[in-house]
């Protein structure tokens, strides 16, 4: 492909291809993710659109696109060397009819979901301590920079094993991908949400233990139990507000 195609936003808007996530209206707008092979033998990427969809913050009061959030955190990513979809392209435009984006990244082929790779059970226990911990080493190298992924559900979270004795993971769906003031904060956060989520699909306690203890060893001390209470009892109870 050429370099004027990769940073040509008509071209990736109106590339032909398979729609694995179908345009979606949410946040006031269309968000949609296409999987493309520009030449046959070529390399494979997928392309995120959006019109509208927007969020808000005191830097953007009238809204910028989503996509802005989520390149942003996988270029951060690409810094502090996490595993995550490699950053091919992004622009965002406003035109008469409001905000447009388009981020391309390249395609992690033969990954699939830790969801899915928990559903389908198909590894040996051995191969699963593999996967595990190499999860671990990825989400570590982030939260010792002082960062929380912020939406860490097991279907955020690619998982490939390349043998017996290695494993590589990616992170996907970074838009929420934010600073936080202690590495162990960090970590609780993201890992709160994911061994709640993961355990009822099939994660098993020793494969939680076993990441609290990578992260025991690189220094950053973590509230265990706190960890492996059920995902109903780590919501917080709300206050009664009084009339």
């Amino acid at each position: 492909m050429s370099q004027t195609l990769q940073g040509d936003f008509d071209f990736w808007w109106q590339a032909p291809g398979e729609w694995v996530e179908p345009p979606n209206e949410r946040k006031g707008g269309l968000s949609g993710v296409r999987f493309i092979r520009p030449a046959p033998e070529g390399p494979a990427y997928y392309v995120k659109i959006q019109h509208g969809h927007l969020f808000h913050s005191l830097r953007y009061p009238m809204g910028r696109p989503t996509t802005v959030r989520e390149w942003h955190g996988l270029k951060r990513c690409q810094r502090l060397g996490v595993n995550a979809p490699l950053p091919v392209f992004f622009k965002a435009r406003k035109g008469r009819q409001g905000w447009q984006a388009v981020m391309v990244t390249a395609a992690l082929e033969g990954y699939q979901s830790l969801q899915a790779m928990l559903k389908d059970d198909a590894l040996e226990s051995d191969q699963r301590s593999v996967v595990f911990s190499a999860l671990a080493g990825n989400l570590l190298r982030l939260h010792r920079s002082g960062y929380k992924h912020g939406h860490l559900y097991p279907k955020e979270v690619l998982v490939r094993l390349d043998s017996d004795v290695s494993a590589s993971t990616a992170l996907v769906d970074l838009e929420k991908c934010q600073r936080r003031p202690l590495a162990r904060l960090a970590a609780m956060r993201d890992l709160t949400r994911l061994f709640g989520d993961a355990r009822p699909m099939g994660m098993r306690d020793e494969e939680c233990c076993l990441m609290m203890d990578i992260y025991q060893q690189a220094g950053i001390r973590l509230d265990r139990d706190r960890l492996m209470l059920p995902r109903m009892c780590q919501v917080r109870p709300q206050a009664h507000r009084h009339v």
